[in-house]
């Protein structure tokens, strides 16, 4: 077993680990929480991004305050489209390292340029993004050897999604979820497995509404990242306004559906099906479809501010699985390097 099999399959209990850790830094995390500003950016790069885009709309709907992802090279290269100077800001950097160059170049440049508090999330202590953030979020027991982010990426959305709990929710509609994802991994393992092993798709879609859209293009980026396939992503509603003319019999669907939308979102992927695709399914609801292999989660805790984080780590074997098939090492990925830094 390799380090990268090895990590997505912890994930249960490095999410024990962080939801113990939140609880105990709570009153430290409410300094941050309780200074005043007008917007939230979330700032980050690669599936650090993927992370931010979850993490403002989590943050939007629970909080109310209005709030966006935006990679992190886009707030000193194109400023003016991410910050306006007489407001006030909380700015999130995400880095595993804490050493990605653009990362730790936005904390800096917004220190120096505008308004707000900057808070940085890293897997290592004594990084350079936690040295020059206002307040930090370490999580050194989700870190890894592996290049690509699994057990590092679920942990940090976990934790954005405690810190984004609306007033409607507690802690406790996040810590059924180690024991939950510790239920379906073992069958969940085995389909993924099983459909990996399909050569014969050359298209992989992968589609997901609101919160599950930063999601959708996270698990596009790790099937990218291990096997070296080439992927897209889409809104549902998206992809019928064209996209969907690639579709046929080579074309795997993720689909990636969530509560609020299932009906929208239903009749999308059964079009699909109609044109050949076949499906992938995460979900609460099932599609009761021949043509879907689906991972389905019925408990009556989830809904779709937990059920994204959930849905991580089949995505992630999807990848993993994907590349040992085609002989290649989802530990050592073409081109790719643990830490980015230019």
């Amino acid at each position: 077993m390799d380090y990268t099999h090895q990590e997505i399959l912890r994930q249960p209990t490095t999410w024990g680990k962080t939801l113990n850790y939140l609880q105990e830094k709570e009153s430290y995390f409410s300094q941050f929480l309780a200074e005043t500003h007008d917007n939230v950016v979330f700032t980050g790069c690669g599936s650090s991004y993927n992370l931010s885009l979850v993490a403002s709309h989590f943050w939007q709907a629970g909080k109310q305050v209005p709030a966006k992802g935006v990679p992190a090279s886009e707030t000193f290269l194109f400023p003016g489209g991410v910050f306006l100077p007489q407001n006030q800001y909380l700015l999130f950097g995400i880095s595993r390292s804490g050493e990605t160059t653009e990362t730790v170049k936005a904390l800096q440049h917004f220190k120096d340029k505008f308004r707000g508090k900057t808070v940085g999330i890293s897997c290592e202590e004594n990084s350079s993004l936690l040295k020059v953030a206002d307040y930090e979020l370490a999580l050194p027991f989700a870190r890894e050897e592996s290049v690509v982010m699994t057990q590092s990426f679920s942990s940090i959305l976990l934790s954005l999604l405690f810190l984004s709990l609306p007033p409607n929710k507690n802690i406790d509609n996040l810590s059924s979820l180690p024991k939950i994802l510790e239920k379906y991994l073992p069958s969940g393992e085995k389909a993924i497995k099983d459909l990996a092993s399909n050569l014969s798709f050359d298209k992989f879609i992968f589609l997901g509404n609101g919160p599950y859209h930063g999601v959708a293009w996270e698990g596009s980026l790790k099937l990218k990242e291990m096997s070296v396939t080439p992927t897209e992503t889409f809104h549902f509603l998206e992809f019928r306004h064209g996209p969907k003319s690639v579709v046929d019999e080579k074309t795997l669907i993720i689909a990636l559906t969530s509560q609020r939308a299932f009906s929208w979102e239903k009749e999308v992927v059964m079009e699909m099906i109609d044109l050949g695709a076949t499906i992938l399914h995460l979900g609460k609801n099932s599609l009761n479809s021949s043509r879907a292999i689906e991972i389905i989660f019925p408990e009556e805790s989830l809904d779709d501010f937990s059920l994204p984080v959930l849905y991580l780590p089949f995505l992630q074997l999807l990848g993993y699985y994907r590349a040992k098939i085609k002989g290649l090492n989802p530990d050592s990925p073409r081109h790719l390097t643990k830490v980015v830094k230019i």
